[in-house]
Order: C-alpha cells, then structure tokens, then sequence
C-alpha cells in the first residue's frame, strides 16, 4: 500500500501492463485511484475524470483561502486612494481617465 493514496490500488509498471489500459480505465472511471510504482516507488497515479476534476476544484477553492487568509492576516487597515497612487506615480488622474474614456469609445466603433 502506497502512503501517497493509502485507499489506492497499488501495482507496478509490469502488472499494470498485465491488467490493461483499458481495464484500469475502466475502474479509474469507476471510482477506483491507481498507484503504479517503478522499483518499489509511486512513479504515477490513475485516476478517474471525475476524481481528478473535483481535486482541480478544490484545490482552486485552498488557493482562494489561503489568499484571504493572508490578506486578513496582514491586513492593516489603511487604505490608499487610487488618485493618490497614480499622482505618486506621476500621472494625472483626469488626463489618464480620459484617455481611458478615448480609447474605450474608438474600441467601440
């Protein structure tokens, strides 16, 4: 048994090819998650669409949180006014709202 995903099947390069691609697939899709190891060492896991998907989202879903958490973790309270950042920059704000507002209106056409 793999500690990488202790409930998978685990086999090695030579059994998995004894059992078949499509027979794994079949099972992957199934519900069944495949360790296959080289030399005794998890070389690559099978899994099904549906697993693999539901992983893709949660792991969006820790990004997310660990982005918040750090934004409340570090958050200060202050808070900058986005014409004060642009004057700081050397810019002005109107000037860079009406090229804006330009280049807006000629995209439209």
């Amino acid at each position: 048994m793999s500690t990488l995903l202790p409930h998978a099947e685990t086999f090695s390069v030579t059994e998995a090819a004894e059992r078949g691609l499509p027979s794994v697939i079949r099972s992957a899709n199934a519900g069944t998650d495949f360790v296959i190891e080289r030399y005794g060492k998890p070389q690559a896991v099978i899994v099904g669409i549906e697993r693999i998907t539901k992983l893709e989202e949660l792991e969006r879903d820790l990004q997310s949180a660990a982005l918040v958490l750090s934004r409340v973790a570090t958050d200060n309270g202050n808070r900058t006014d986005i014409d004060a950042v642009i004057k700081h920059f050397g810019f002005d704000p109107a000037e860079l709202r009406a090229e804006a507002a330009t280049e807006f209106v000629t995209s439209q056409n």
